[in-house]
C-alpha cells in the first residue's frame, strides 16, 4: 500500500531481460487457455480481459514470482504472492473489475448504480502490510481512489500525509474518509494527483460494496469525482506474503457499461534461441484479423519488419546483437485497419544477454 504508487499503471511497455541463453525465458501464460497469470522479476505485469472483466497482476522489487488465477464462472480470482520479508521492499497487486480506459467522457452518474458483491478468504503474514477492497482511477480531476474493507498490519489512516475529511455510514458500517496529495506515477504520467480513501471501521471479508454511494459521499465532502478510468476489486501486498481467493461480481445497473472492445494483440510470448541468437514471438489470435504486422523501435523510430503475417507467430532475424535492447510492437489488421496505437502501447521490450 505505502509503495504501490511506484509503478506505471495500465498496459504500458512490459520489460523482459534475457538473463541467460535458454530455450525459453519467462513465458507469459495465456489467460484464455489456463486462466492463470504469473508475474516475476523478468515479467512484472499482465493485463487483459476474461469473461467481460478486466484483470491485472503486477509485482516489483521481489526476487520471487506471484500468480493470479481467474475464475471462469464469476468475476473472482485467486492470488498468491511472496514479497517479503526479504529486504527488497516487494510490492504486489492483483485486481479484476470494470474498465473504461483513458479519456472516458462519463462519470459514475452515467453508469446508473455501481456495486460489488464479494466473498474473500485471505491470509497475510506478520511482515509488511496488505489490504482488500475497491480500487480505481478517475480523471478531471485526476484521482486514485480506495474503498478498504479489510487490512493487515497497517492502515492509510496512519499515513502522516492523510487528511481526515469525515465519517460516512454505508452498507451497515462506518467508513472514515481521508485524502492525500501525491506526486508520482499516474495513468497520465508522472504528475500531481489526489487520493480518496474510505476505510471501513468494522472490517469484513464479504458483503456488498455500494461503490456509487461512496462516490456520492465523497462529493458531499467536497471531493469531486470526475471521469471513470476503472473500478476493480483489488488485493495489494507490500513487503508481505499471502494468498487469497475471491468470489466477486461487479455491476453497473442501468448505466450501459460495456466491455470496450479493441483489436489489440494480447498475451505476447517470447522464446529465445541461443544457438541462432533470435527471438520467436507468439500471441493470441485477434477476432476478425486477416493479417498481423511486426515493428521494431530503432534509431528513434518504429520501423515495420513484417506486415503480411497470417499466423500468430513471428521469428526474428538471426544473430541479434548481444547486450542490445529491442522494443517490438505487434499489430492486427481488422477490416483493413491496423491497430497501431494499441500495438505500440503494449510493446514488449527485451535485452539480449
Amino acid at each position: 500500500m505505502k509503495n504501490v504508487l511506484n509503478r506505471v499503471l495500465g498496459a504500458l511497455v512490459a520489460g523482459m531481460a534475457i538473463v541467460s541463453p535458454l530455450s525459453s525465458v519467462a513465458p507469459a501464460i495465456t489467460a484464455y487457455a489456463a486462466k492463470t497469470l504469473t508475474a516475476s522479476p523478468s515479467h512484472q505485469q499482465e493485463v487483459g480481459w476474461y469473461n467481460d472483466y478486466h484483470h491485472e497482476i503486477w509485482q516489483a522489487d521481489s526476487p520471487n514470482s506471484s500468480t493470479m488465477t481467474l475464475h471462469d464462472n464469476d468475476g473472482g480470482f485467486s492470488a498468491q504472492w511472496k514479497c517479503g520479508p526479504n529486504g527488497s521492499r516487494g510490492n504486489f497487486i492483483a485486481n479484476r473489475g470494470l474498465f473504461w480506459g483513458l479519456n472516458n467522457p462519463n462519470t459514475y452518474k452515467d453508469y446508473g448504480y455501481i456495486y460489488c458483491d464479494y466473498d474473500c478468504s485471505w491470509v497475510s503474514g506478520s511482515s509488511g502490510n496488505a489490504w482488500i477492497g475497491i480500487y480505481g482511477w478517475a480523471q478531471n480531476p485526476l484521482v486514485e481512489y480506495y474503498i478498504i474493507e479489510d487490512c493487515k498490519n497497517w492502515s492509510p489512516a496512519q499515513d502522516p500525509y492523510a487528511e481526515y475529511k469525515g465519517s460516512v455510514n454505508i452498507d451497515g458500517g462506518e467508513y472514515k474518509v481521508y485524502t492525500s496529495s501525491r506526486n508520482t506515477y499516474t495513468i497520465e504520467g508522472n504528475k500531481s494527483f489526489t487520493q480518496y480513501i474510505s476505510i471501513r471501521q468494522n472490517t469484513r471479508t464479504k458483503g456488498t460494496i455500494s461503490v456509487s454511494d461512496h462516490f456520492k459521499a465523497w462529493e458531499n465532502l467536497g471531493m469531486k469525482m470526475g471521469n471513470l478510468y476503472e473500478c476493480v476489486f483489488d488485493i495489494e501486498g507490500w513487503e508481505s506474503d499471502g494468498m487469497a481467493d475471491v468470489t466477486m461480481n461487479m455491476c453497473a445497473i442501468g448505466g450501459g457499461y460495456h466491455h470496450p472492445k479493441d483489436n489489440s494483440v494480447q498475451n505476447v510470448n517470447m522464446e529465445y534461441n541461443s544457438q541462432y541468437k533470435q527471438m520467436r514471438f507468439t500471441w493470441d489470435a485477434v477476432n476478425g484479423a486477416d493479417s498481423y504486422g511486426v515493428a521494431v523501435y530503432l534509431a528513434g523510430k518504429w520501423r515495420v519488419q513484417e506486415k503480411d503475417i497470417t499466423d500468430t507467430v513471428y521469428t526474428s532475424p538471426k544473430n541479434l546483437t548481444l547486450g542490445k535492447t529491442y522494443s517490438v510492437a505487434i499489430a492486427a489488421r481488422v477490416n483493413g485497419k491496423w491497430d497501431t496505437a494499441n500495438a505500440i502501447k503494449n510493446a514488449v521490450t527485451f535485452t539480449v544477454k
